[in-house]
């Protein structure tokens, strides 16, 4: 006999014939002794599907109440299912499709095919972004609002765990079920699988039992699988990132917090003292470094940091102010000497370059190069050098007398320049 149940992913039910009075009615009510021994029957039956699960876990476990309410009304001994589209009820013989990921409630098949397509298609609105539009065409689930793409909308009768096309009525197996055991990957992705008999709502916590530790490591326990992250209470032996403190939790799910004891410590360059938690010792304060350099001759000049100054920037390769002639073996506190070329650094108008000879210290700001201007007004033109702006005096004739209009003289900066030239 358990060699059969195995093989057929069924569980026996005591009697083998079924008795000719238990009929699944389209009516509400069931009277007389016949509904009476029906409904124990629908009891019996519902008590096998967690046969499997109740040989692991030794118990009833109230994770199966939420579950056995949806037995109860699929298999009309609750109040009976009624489609929340065209509300009627789902007889045990409609095919029917139930959301598998919110609230599990149960449609009959054309009625959800029928609203599925109606709210995919709509028009999508000229003013939705393009994301929008696109996420328009999934549908929802009448009841919980859930998103289902285009792509899962139902086409053919499947039962609840969805290995079976088409689960023929039969009065010893829960309606629109196939009777074999769910197998369903459960949640949390633990690795096992639902061991309920084909059932609608969703599966129940994993029954296996492991051997787990808590979340410090300190203590290991044999524990349900779906309970298998638990604390122990005792205090965390994990060090704090300082690797000076313990943490002072007791045991913890997630990383340990920031060290919180309080002390006096240096900055990076060492300059100044602080009280701060030691979580915040490494900082930074806002003096300059002046720490002497590898030439033993400049000083540093970036801000407080930790560790060497490194090497001099004026070691090594140098050149003369414009760059174009290179020196090697000068001290780096020696003034490089100019090589008589051209600077041809570019300049404060970043269109012509330095026409001046190598030259130590920054280039003359004003361009000196002579272009033709415009006013504002754009009534006179002039050479003027590109650093300088125009100026004119226009006359204005009205009945009111001569009127002076006096622009004063505009300095144009670097775009204005690019638009005329």
């Amino acid at each position: 006999m358990a060699a059969t149940a195995a093989s057929t992913g069924r569980f026996p039910i005591q009697n083998p014939n079924p008795p000719s009075d238990i009929v699944f009615s389209d009516s509400d009510d069931s009277s007389g002794s016949g509904g009476e021994e029906a409904a124990g029957q629908r009891t019996a039956l519902e008590d096998s599907i967690f046969v499997a699960y109740l040989q692991i876990s030794g118990r009833s476990a109230p994770d199966l109440s939420k579950i056995r309410s949806f037995l109860a009304s699929a298999s009309g001994r609750g109040p009976y299912v009624a489609c929340l589209i065209c509300l009627e009820r789902v007889r045990p013989s409609d095919p029917a499709w139930s959301c598998s990921s919110g609230c599990y409630a149960l449609f009959h098949l054309f009625c959800i095919q029928s609203w599925a397509h109606q709210s995919s298609h709509r028009p999508p609105s000229t003013t939705q972004p393009a994301a929008a539009a696109a996420a328009s065409t999934d549908w929802p689930c009448p009841k919980c609002r859930l998103p289902y793409p285009r792509t899962l909308i139902p086409r053919s009768y499947l039962c609840f765990c969805g290995k079976v096309e088409d689960p023929p009525a039969d009065p010893w197996i829960l309606p629109h079920s196939c009777g074999e055991v769910c197998g369903r990957p459960l949640i949390g992705n633990c690795g096992h699988h639902c061991l309920l008999l084909c059932h609608p709502g969703p599966c129940p916590p994993c029954p296996k039992l492991v051997s787990t530790r808590c979340f410090c490591g300190y203590r290991e326990d044999v524990r349900r699988c779906a309970q298998k992250h638990f604390s122990c209470n005792q205090p965390c032996p994990k060090s704090l990132p300082c690797r000076t403190h313990c943490c002072p939790e007791r045991c913890h799910v997630g990383p340990c917090p920031p060290c919180q004891v309080r002390g006096v410590y240096r900055c990076a360059c060492g300059k100044t003292e602080e009280e701060r938690e030691c979580s915040e010792r490494g900082f930074r304060c806002e003096r300059p470094c002046d720490g002497m350099l590898s030439c033993g001759k400049h000083k540093c000049d970036r801000g407080c940091h930790a560790g060497p100054c490194g090497n001099c920037p004026l070691q090594g390769r140098r050149t003369c102010p414009c760059g174009k002639k290179e020196y090697r073996g000068v001290p780096c506190d020696a003034n490089m000497p100019t090589c008589g070329s051209t600077c041809e650094k570019m300049l404060s108008c970043r269109i012509h370059r330095c026409p001046e000879r190598c030259h130590r210290g920054p280039c003359v700001e004003t361009c000196r190069t002579v272009i033709v201007k415009s006013c504002r007004c754009g009534s006179l033109k002039k050479e003027v050098s590109l650093g300088f702006g125009c100026q004119c005096v226009v006359i204005i004739n009205s009945k009111f007398g001569f009127l002076f209009i006096v622009f004063k003289e505009i300095l144009w900066d670097f775009y204005s320049l690019q638009l005329e030239n």
